[in-house]
């Protein structure tokens, strides 16, 4: 039987955190180790009352030592999905003010998750919607036109209304990509965006 020591252990979060390990499963960990899932459940138990990882669901830790990003822990809670909303308009420029949470678009799920890096707010969009993102080192975000379509939507379907754009930096924007993809969204959408576009093609 295998006996790991306490230092053992922190070269495993180690050597894993040096191959891209920032966010652990216990399957990682179990091949890491030979050890069974049982081991090192309790093995985590010690490591998260001595801080090395954190919890981040009930299978998942963060590596403490190589500690993640909220996007990357993101991408992992909510996939499939991408940073957009009122996090891809900062994200892009658009707006001046950072949001107090991170917000994501998923194709999955909605509802929030708190972790010990913040929080994380999730709108599910149906399939027909969930496009226009793009990579960029790991972290899918919406392109800006997407980002404005996705907050536009998700106002107008929770809020009953749409927040005035008049401090949004639409010269950023290219108003022919966000009109083409304002036709996969409802109605409502497209006529709340209407005057603002029409006003910035306007003043261009």
């Amino acid at each position: 039987m295998k006996y790991f020591t306490f230092d053992r252990w922190i070269d495993i979060l180690q050597q894993l955190g040096r191959q891209g390990g920032r966010i652990l499963t216990l399957q990682a960990l179990s091949l890491a180790s030979g050890l069974r899932k049982e081991a090192i459940r309790k093995a985590l138990c010690r490591l998260e009352m001595k801080g090395y990882v954190k919890r981040l669901g009930k299978t998942l830790y963060a590596n403490s030592l190589f500690p993640p990003t909220l996007e990357e822990v993101a991408m992992i809670l909510g996939r499939p999905c991408y940073i957009s909303f009122e996090s891809g308009l900062e994200r892009h420029g658009l707006i001046a003010q950072m949001p107090l949470v991170l917000t994501c678009a998923s194709a999955v799920q909605s509802g929030r998750r708190e972790t010990h890096l913040g929080e994380i707010v999730f709108h599910r969009l149906q399939p027909s919607l969930f496009f226009g993102y793009a990579p960029s080192d790991g972290i899918l975000c919406a392109e800006p036109e997407k980002a404005v379509l996705d907050f536009a939507y998700i106002s107008l379907k929770t809020r009953g209304g749409l927040a005035a754009l008049d401090e949004l930096a639409w010269e950023r924007l290219d108003c022919n990509r966000l009109e083409a993809w304002a036709q996969h969204y409802p109605r409502s959408v497209r006529n709340s965006l209407s005057p603002w576009v029409a006003c910035h093609q306007h003043t261009t």
